[in-house]
Protein backbone atom coordinates (compact mmCIF):
# COMPACT_ATOMS: atom_id res chain seq x y z
CA UNK A 1 0.00 0.00 0.00
CA UNK A 2 1.49 3.35 -1.04
CA UNK A 3 1.95 6.28 1.33
CA UNK A 4 -0.51 8.46 -0.59
CA UNK A 5 -3.18 5.75 -0.39
CA UNK A 6 -2.56 5.44 3.36
CA UNK A 7 -3.03 9.18 3.84
CA UNK A 8 -6.22 9.20 1.77
CA UNK A 9 -7.62 6.35 3.88
CA UNK A 10 -6.78 8.25 7.08
CA UNK A 11 -8.61 11.32 5.78
CA UNK A 12 -11.65 9.17 5.00
CA UNK A 13 -11.59 7.70 8.51
CA UNK A 14 -11.16 11.04 10.32
CA UNK A 15 -13.70 13.60 11.50
CA UNK A 16 -11.13 16.41 11.48
CA UNK A 17 -7.93 16.80 9.44
CA UNK A 18 -5.00 18.75 10.84
CA UNK A 19 -2.47 19.81 8.19
CA UNK A 20 0.97 20.78 9.48
CA UNK A 21 2.88 23.28 7.32
CA UNK A 22 6.07 25.31 7.69
CA UNK A 23 5.30 28.85 8.89
CA UNK A 24 8.32 30.18 6.97
CA UNK A 25 6.69 29.36 3.61
CA UNK A 26 3.15 28.12 4.37
CA UNK A 27 1.64 28.40 0.90
CA UNK A 28 4.37 26.27 -0.72
CA UNK A 29 4.24 23.66 2.05
CA UNK A 30 0.46 23.16 1.94
CA UNK A 31 -0.80 20.12 0.05
CA UNK A 32 -3.67 21.64 -1.93
CA UNK A 33 -4.56 18.37 -3.68
CA UNK A 34 -5.23 16.70 -0.32
CA UNK A 35 -7.05 19.81 0.91
CA UNK A 36 -9.37 19.46 -2.09
CA UNK A 37 -10.12 15.87 -1.09
CA UNK A 38 -10.78 16.98 2.49
CA UNK A 39 -13.30 19.57 1.29
CA UNK A 40 -14.93 17.10 -1.10
CA UNK A 41 -15.46 14.68 1.78
CA UNK A 42 -16.82 17.56 3.92
CA UNK A 43 -14.22 17.06 6.64
CA UNK A 44 -13.21 19.87 9.00
CA UNK A 45 -9.73 21.25 8.23
CA UNK A 46 -7.31 22.94 10.63
CA UNK A 47 -4.04 24.40 9.31
CA UNK A 48 -1.23 24.22 11.88
CA UNK A 49 1.67 26.50 10.99
CA UNK A 50 4.66 25.07 12.83
CA UNK A 51 8.07 26.75 13.42
CA UNK A 52 6.34 30.09 14.02
CA UNK A 53 9.24 31.05 16.31
CA UNK A 54 11.27 31.62 13.14
CA UNK A 55 8.95 34.29 11.69
CA UNK A 56 7.99 37.76 12.89
CA UNK A 57 4.62 38.69 14.40
CA UNK A 58 3.88 40.75 11.28
CA UNK A 59 4.53 37.72 9.09
CA UNK A 60 2.35 35.54 11.33
CA UNK A 61 -0.57 37.95 10.93
CA UNK A 62 -0.10 38.18 7.17
CA UNK A 63 0.10 34.42 6.66
CA UNK A 64 -2.92 33.80 8.88
CA UNK A 65 -4.96 36.06 6.61
CA UNK A 66 -3.68 34.20 3.54
CA UNK A 67 -4.46 30.76 4.99
CA UNK A 68 -8.11 31.04 3.95
CA UNK A 69 -9.26 28.55 6.59
CA UNK A 70 -9.02 28.06 10.34
CA UNK A 71 -5.35 28.20 11.30
CA UNK A 72 -3.17 28.06 14.42
CA UNK A 73 0.47 29.12 14.78
CA UNK A 74 2.66 26.95 16.99
CA UNK A 75 6.30 26.15 17.72
CA UNK A 76 6.64 22.49 18.59
CA UNK A 77 10.32 23.04 19.35
CA UNK A 78 9.53 25.57 22.08
CA UNK A 79 6.14 24.08 23.07
CA UNK A 80 4.36 27.32 22.15
CA UNK A 81 0.74 27.32 21.06
CA UNK A 82 -0.26 24.07 22.78
CA UNK A 83 -3.23 25.59 24.60
CA UNK A 84 -4.57 27.33 21.48
CA UNK A 85 -4.19 24.15 19.45
CA UNK A 86 -6.07 22.11 22.07
CA UNK A 87 -8.80 24.75 22.19
CA UNK A 88 -9.13 24.75 18.39
CA UNK A 89 -9.49 20.97 18.31
CA UNK A 90 -12.01 21.17 21.16
CA UNK A 91 -14.11 23.71 19.24
CA UNK A 92 -14.00 21.68 16.03
CA UNK A 93 -14.96 18.47 17.87
CA UNK A 94 -17.80 20.22 19.75
CA UNK A 95 -17.10 18.03 22.78
CA UNK A 96 -17.66 14.80 20.87
CA UNK A 97 -15.26 11.87 20.60
CA UNK A 98 -13.40 12.35 17.31
CA UNK A 99 -10.57 11.05 15.17
CA UNK A 100 -8.11 13.63 13.87
CA UNK A 101 -5.89 12.78 10.91
CA UNK A 102 -2.61 14.69 10.94
CA UNK A 103 -1.11 15.23 7.50
CA UNK A 104 1.74 17.22 5.97
CA UNK A 105 4.86 17.03 3.87
CA UNK A 106 7.93 15.34 5.41
CA UNK A 107 9.80 17.31 8.09
CA UNK A 108 7.08 19.87 8.74
CA UNK A 109 6.96 18.55 12.31
CA UNK A 110 3.93 16.26 12.50
CA UNK A 111 5.45 13.93 15.10
CA UNK A 112 6.66 16.87 17.18
CA UNK A 113 3.13 18.31 17.17
CA UNK A 114 1.79 14.98 18.42
CA UNK A 115 4.40 14.93 21.18
CA UNK A 116 3.46 18.49 22.11
CA UNK A 117 -0.24 17.62 22.38
CA UNK A 118 0.42 14.42 24.27
CA UNK A 119 2.65 16.18 26.76
CA UNK A 120 5.34 13.52 26.53
CA UNK A 121 7.16 11.72 23.75
CA UNK A 122 4.54 9.46 22.24
CA UNK A 123 5.55 9.55 18.58
CA UNK A 124 9.18 9.09 17.48
CA UNK A 125 10.73 12.00 15.59
CA UNK A 126 13.43 11.99 12.96
CA UNK A 127 14.95 14.33 10.37
CA UNK A 128 14.90 11.43 7.90
CA UNK A 129 12.25 11.88 5.21
CA UNK A 130 9.38 9.41 5.43
CA UNK A 131 10.26 8.29 8.97
CA UNK A 132 6.61 7.56 9.76
CA UNK A 133 6.11 4.51 7.57
CA UNK A 134 2.39 3.89 7.97
CA UNK A 135 -0.79 5.00 9.71
CA UNK A 136 -0.47 5.09 13.51
CA UNK A 137 -3.07 5.90 16.15
CA UNK A 138 -2.10 8.05 19.14
CA UNK A 139 -4.64 8.90 21.86
CA UNK A 140 -4.35 12.49 23.06
CA UNK A 141 -7.15 12.33 25.63
CA UNK A 142 -10.47 10.58 26.21
CA UNK A 143 -12.10 12.53 23.36
CA UNK A 144 -9.37 12.82 20.72
CA UNK A 145 -7.57 10.08 18.81
CA UNK A 146 -4.87 11.28 16.40
CA UNK A 147 -4.19 9.33 13.22
CA UNK A 148 -0.55 9.94 12.31
CA UNK A 149 0.31 9.49 8.63
CA UNK A 150 3.52 9.36 6.58
CA UNK A 151 4.66 12.50 4.81
CA UNK A 152 3.68 12.32 1.16
CA UNK A 153 6.37 13.61 -1.18
CA UNK A 154 5.00 15.33 -4.30
CA UNK A 155 6.21 14.27 -7.72
CA UNK A 156 6.80 17.32 -9.85
CA UNK A 157 9.83 19.10 -11.24
CA UNK A 158 9.06 22.29 -9.29
CA UNK A 159 8.56 20.24 -6.10
CA UNK A 160 12.28 19.38 -5.93
CA UNK A 161 12.97 22.81 -4.45
CA UNK A 162 10.22 22.31 -1.88
CA UNK A 163 11.67 18.96 -0.88
CA UNK A 164 15.12 20.51 -0.43
CA UNK A 165 13.66 23.34 1.67
CA UNK A 166 11.84 20.85 3.87
CA UNK A 167 14.94 18.71 4.21
CA UNK A 168 12.99 15.80 2.77
CA UNK A 169 15.69 15.45 0.15
CA UNK A 170 19.41 15.73 0.86
CA UNK A 171 21.25 18.59 -0.78
CA UNK A 172 23.76 16.09 -2.16
CA UNK A 173 20.91 14.32 -4.00
CA UNK A 174 20.11 17.37 -6.08
CA UNK A 175 21.25 17.16 -9.69
CA UNK A 176 21.65 20.95 -9.86
CA UNK A 177 22.39 22.38 -6.41
CA UNK A 178 23.05 25.90 -7.70
CA UNK A 179 19.70 26.11 -9.49
CA UNK A 180 17.87 24.55 -6.54
CA UNK A 181 19.49 27.06 -4.19
CA UNK A 182 18.53 29.97 -6.44
CA UNK A 183 14.93 28.74 -6.63
CA UNK A 184 14.85 28.27 -2.84
CA UNK A 185 16.19 31.80 -2.30
CA UNK A 186 13.63 33.15 -4.78
CA UNK A 187 10.84 31.32 -2.92
CA UNK A 188 11.96 32.90 0.36
CA UNK A 189 12.31 36.33 -1.19
CA UNK A 190 8.79 36.04 -2.60
CA UNK A 191 7.11 34.75 0.56
CA UNK A 192 9.16 36.35 3.33
CA UNK A 193 12.07 38.57 2.17
CA UNK A 194 12.75 39.97 5.65
CA UNK A 195 13.65 36.46 6.82
CA UNK A 196 16.77 36.38 4.64
CA UNK A 197 17.67 39.96 5.52
CA UNK A 198 17.42 39.26 9.26
CA UNK A 199 19.45 36.06 9.01
CA UNK A 200 22.26 37.07 6.66
CA UNK A 201 22.10 40.86 6.50
CA UNK A 202 21.72 40.62 2.73
CA UNK A 203 19.21 42.45 0.54
CA UNK A 204 18.82 40.85 -2.88
CA UNK A 205 16.70 41.46 -5.96
CA UNK A 206 16.32 37.77 -6.84
CA UNK A 207 17.57 34.28 -5.98
CA UNK A 208 20.70 34.40 -8.13
CA UNK A 209 21.64 37.83 -6.77
CA UNK A 210 21.26 36.49 -3.23
CA UNK A 211 23.56 33.50 -3.84
CA UNK A 212 26.25 35.75 -5.32
CA UNK A 213 26.10 38.15 -2.38
CA UNK A 214 26.08 35.27 0.15
CA UNK A 215 29.12 33.68 -1.48
CA UNK A 216 31.02 36.99 -1.38
CA UNK A 217 30.02 37.68 2.23
CA UNK A 218 31.09 34.20 3.37
CA UNK A 219 34.27 34.31 1.26
CA UNK A 220 33.19 31.35 -0.87
CA UNK A 221 35.19 32.16 -3.99
CA UNK A 222 36.36 30.50 -7.18
CA UNK A 223 39.34 31.50 -9.30
CA UNK A 224 39.76 35.22 -9.96
CA UNK A 225 37.51 36.00 -7.00
CA UNK A 226 34.28 34.90 -8.66
CA UNK A 227 31.51 33.98 -6.17
CA UNK A 228 31.04 30.23 -5.67
CA UNK A 229 27.25 30.17 -5.93
CA UNK A 230 27.11 26.36 -5.65
CA UNK A 231 28.77 26.54 -2.22
CA UNK A 232 26.39 29.35 -1.27
CA UNK A 233 23.42 27.25 -2.38
CA UNK A 234 24.55 24.34 -0.19
CA UNK A 235 24.93 26.69 2.77
CA UNK A 236 21.49 28.21 2.27
CA UNK A 237 19.69 24.86 1.94
CA UNK A 238 21.48 23.31 4.92
CA UNK A 239 20.87 26.38 7.10
CA UNK A 240 17.17 26.26 6.23
CA UNK A 241 16.92 22.56 7.01
CA UNK A 242 18.60 23.06 10.39
CA UNK A 243 16.30 25.95 11.35
CA UNK A 244 19.04 28.59 11.24
CA UNK A 245 17.09 30.87 8.90
CA UNK A 246 14.53 33.07 10.62
CA UNK A 247 14.32 35.11 13.77
CA UNK A 248 17.32 34.91 16.06
CA UNK A 249 16.42 33.09 19.28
Amino acid sequence: MGYYHTVRMAIGEADIVMEVVDARFPKASRNFSLEHKIKMEKKKLLIVLNKSDLVSEEEVKKQKELAGTKSIFVSAKHRKGTRKLREALGMLSAGKEVKVAIIGYPNTGKSSIINMLKGKKSSPTSSTAGFTKGKQNVRINSKIMLIDTPGVIPFGKHDQTLMLLLGAKNVQQSEDIENAGAEAAQEMLSSNPKMLEDTYGIYASDGEDFLEKLALKKNKLLKKGRPDTTAAAKMLLNDFKEGKIGLKN
